[in-house]
């Protein structure tokens, strides 16, 4: 068994082979990796409200608006608004942004057909097992350390 210490040496060693994949910087290096996110979440749920989009992100409402400045900016989102209500602001890719979120998902498929190189389909099928058993019990202490404590009341006599 290794070692924290060597757990954390060699993910931080090794992950940018994943996240920093020359393919994946080749793909658009003008876009920022909370750019992309937020490009890969629009493409799931088109039209998405702003609202949703930063709780998706997990980012403050203002970093989500500036992020999707820049991505106005550069022509891979378009604003509109909401169908029923018109103060409700949404976003979804312009055919710019739908270009680049094809090739980020054509790298992402070539990094999946890799791993099923390298490992037997029964492995494949192990570590995506591991990879959502891990990734639930995260949710899930994140969730119970983000429940706020039950406040006690207490009463204050008034002479």
């Amino acid at each position: 068994m290794k070692s924290n210490q060597e757990m954390y040496d060699f993910i931080l060693n090794n992950i940018r082979k994943v996240i920093m994949a020359e393919e994946l910087i080749n793909v658009d290096a003008s876009v920022s990796r909370l750019e992309l996110l937020s490009l890969l979440l629009i493409q799931r749920q088109p039209n998405i409200t702003m609202s949703d989009l930063a709780v998706g992100m997990a980012v403050p409402m203002s970093t989500a608006t500036g992020i999707i400045d820049r991505l106005v900016k550069k022509g891979l989102l378009v604003r509109g608004s909401h169908a029923k209500d018109r103060r409700v602001v949404t976003v979804a890719l312009a055919d710019d942004g739908k270009v680049l979120v094809e090739k980020l998902n054509s790298h992402f498929n070539t990094l999946i057909d890799k791993v099923r190189n390298i490992v037997t389909e029964e492995e494949f099928e192990f570590i995506l097992t591991m990879v959502q058993k891990v990734m639930f019990g995260l949710q899930k202490n994140e969730s119970e350390s983000n429940t706020k404590p039950v406040q006690s009341s207490r009463n204050i006599s008034i002479e």
